[in-house]
């Protein structure tokens, strides 16, 4: 089965996930209700903790309120999507998916969104699609040993290429999208409003540098526990799986200049069954007070811009909504990763395994 790139940064723990909203068949506080017996939405998303904060935060309150029968799958995997959208049985209603998925697909295998159910308003810049709006945000980020760099540490993501004033071990990204490929030219001097399209051959010149101290993680568990044992000095990493090592002790500081935003995604199958739940479904998700919620569960950034989640000081740290993070960063670009997917990932297997 095809998971997506998201799905290896939360493994799908989703196996042994009981949080289907109801053990077989997937009520969510509505049952007895006759109305309830004839509203219904799937939900499908990545599984673990993140999906039982997302059921927590919006699917509950959301049914509750709605008086809506709810059912959860995972995890999110395109095939499946193309497979029952050909075959005209979607089952899926809401999904969370990589934004340039639904960018690609808008109009066929994505129903195009009802923005005047969704407030599109409250997303930042650059985020919202015909077919997809924001539902959280995170970062892909440099983050350096503080004790083996001491008072003259990296500063930047060029840093992680320059290997004569910061010798040591790397730790990337080992798959396309996951922004080593826009690191090495943002190393090589590209501009932050320049790196699309891609430059591949000066992409893979500059990580041929780097390449004898690199080493790659599949899954965001791997990275997270990469910088718990040190076995890197400076790290690729996405923010949420960096806060949670230093949580737990790992001695790791991040350097924000030039961090590449990304986030997650709710998208609508085409030919969804229950449509118009979907879009009921997808305002609430997004609106400001259950992406607080969800923050405070998940070390995700929320997406509307009047949320005000209540964090800690070291969440506070690594929270990728903060302004000065956010203008030090840029985003990912969906839409040219919807369009060229397939050859990126050609030429970087290509390159990882030449």
């Amino acid at each position: 089965m095809l998971v997506t790139s998201r799905g290896r940064l939360l493994t799908a723990a989703g196996a042994a996930l009981a949080l289907l909203t109801a053990a077989c068949g997937g009520s969510d506080g509505s049952e007895g209700s006759a109305a309830s017996a004839e509203k219904k939405l799937t939900f499908t998303s990545y599984g673990s903790g993140y999906q039982q904060a997302q059921a927590e935060s919006w699917l509950t309150p959301w049914a509750k309120r709605e008086g809506v029968t709810t059912v959860q799958d995972q995890p999110t995997d395109y095939a499946k999507i193309k497979t029952m959208v050909d075959a005209g049985r979607v089952t899926w209603d809401v999904v969370d998916t990589e934004p340039y998925f639904p960018v690609g697909v808008c109009g066929t295998y994505a129903e195009k969104l009802d923005f005047s159910k969704i407030d599109k308003s409250k997303f930042p810049s650059g985020t919202v699609s015909d077919c997809a709006v924001p539902d959280a945000m995170y970062s892909l980020v440099l983050v350096y040993n503080k004790d083996k760099y001491g008072a003259n540490p990296p500063t930047s993501t060029a840093d992680f290429f320059d290997t004569a004033k910061f010798p040591g071990k790397r730790l990337a990204p080992g798959f396309a999208s996951g922004g080593a490929i826009e690191a090495a030219l943002l190393g090589d001097g590209v501009a932050k409003d320049q790196l699309y399209p891609l430059d591949y051959d000066r992409a893979f010149r500059k990580l041929d540098a780097v390449k004898k101290d690199l080493t790659f993680w599949d899954t965001s568990a791997q990275s997270q526990q990469a910088l718990e044992s040190k076995q890197a000095d400076m790290a690729l990493i996405w923010s949420g799986r960096a806060y949670m090592a230093v949580k737990n002790g790992a001695p790791y500081k991040a350097a924000w200049n030039d961090n590449m935003l990304a986030y997650a995604v709710l998208m609508v199958p085409k030919g969804a069954p229950h449509k118009d739940l979907a879009m009921s479904f997808i305002a609430y998700a997004t609106g400001a007070e259950p992406q607080a919620a969800f923050a405070e569960k998940q070390p995700y950034a929320p997406i509307n811009v009047d949320a005000k989640p209540q964090l800690d000081d070291l969440a506070q740290e690594w929270n990728t909504a903060r302004d000065d993070i956010q203008q030090a960063g840029y985003f990912q670009d969906a839409a040219w990763w919807g369009a060229n997917m397939d050859e990126a990932t050609k030429r970087w297997t290509a390159w990882t395994t030449g």
